[in-house]
């Protein structure tokens, strides 16, 4: 692992742009303060990914690749020329609902990776259980969400469900609409449901699920998700944590 890497039929760089893509078993985080983040969080990279431009490291497992590779992997802009590549974390719906004491996240059908990333984010400075994905979510672990989480993705159980596994895990259920009662949100022992930015939840939640509103003027229609999310869990935390 000495030389620069400047092939693209390079098996690493083949096997990181398959995690950027497809981020299956291996996800790809970039960042030097992400890439620490994660290893302090006890995340074992497979391989850590340099730019020439950021010089080589001092780990045994470093790779450089050259700028023009490094670029077609990297997410941002203006990239600060370090990534790694780590083994997708697994968690169970029993993993996210273990806590009685919060209350757990679910995304149904939240496309945008940078409102899931933010959502992450949010489920984490609040101290929720965990953030359940539904079918039709953007993957948390994209590079996108992973950015937009700054990090949160490697301190929170994330886990993937159907709705009807959601609703057979007899936890109460709420979610957001603005035709819903203006009560508070759950502190604990629950689960809040985010639903699409477009359509709201899918009609099967509506069924399983209590609407409920967040009070406000009517200049606005409503709300992005990710300012509705931050409102209501704010509030949930507020309540549990008698602040």
């Amino acid at each position: 692992m000495n030389d620069t890497i400047t092939s693209r039929q390079n098996a690493w760089f083949k096997r990181a742009h398959r995690a950027v893509r497809e981020h299956g078993d291996e996800i790809v985080v970039e960042g030097p303060k992400q890439v620490a983040d994660a290893i302090a969080a006890g995340w074992k990279p497979v391989v850590l990914i340099r730019s020439q431009v950021a010089g080589r490291g001092s780990q045994e497992n470093d790779l450089v690749f050259s700028d023009a590779l490094f670029d077609s992997l990297a997410d941002t802009k203006t990239s600060q020329g370090v990534l790694a590549l780590f083994e997708r974390p697994r968690y169970s719906l029993g993993d996210v609902l273990a806590r009685r004491d919060t209350i757990a996240v679910a995304l149904d059908g939240v496309q945008d990776p940078g409102n899931v990333g933010t959502i992450v984010r949010l489920a984490a400075a609040f101290d929720a259980g965990g953030v359940i994905a539904l079918p039709g979510s953007a993957d948390p672990f994209s590079p996108k969400a992973i950015r937009a989480s700054a990090g949160a993705v490697l301190r929170l159980p994330i886990a993937f469900a159907t709705r009807a596994e959601v609703a057979a895990a007899a936890r109460p259920m709420l979610y957001t609409d603005m035709h819903g009662e203006a009560s508070p949100p759950p502190a604990r022992d629950a689960i809040l449901v985010f639903g699409s930015e477009g359509s709201g939840v899918s009609d099967e939640i509506r069924r399983t699920a209590k609407p409920i509103a967040i009070p406000m003027s009517d200049r606005v229609e409503s709300l992005n998700v990710a300012a509705a999310a931050a409102i209501l869990l704010s509030r949930s935390y507020e309540s549990r944590s008698g602040r």
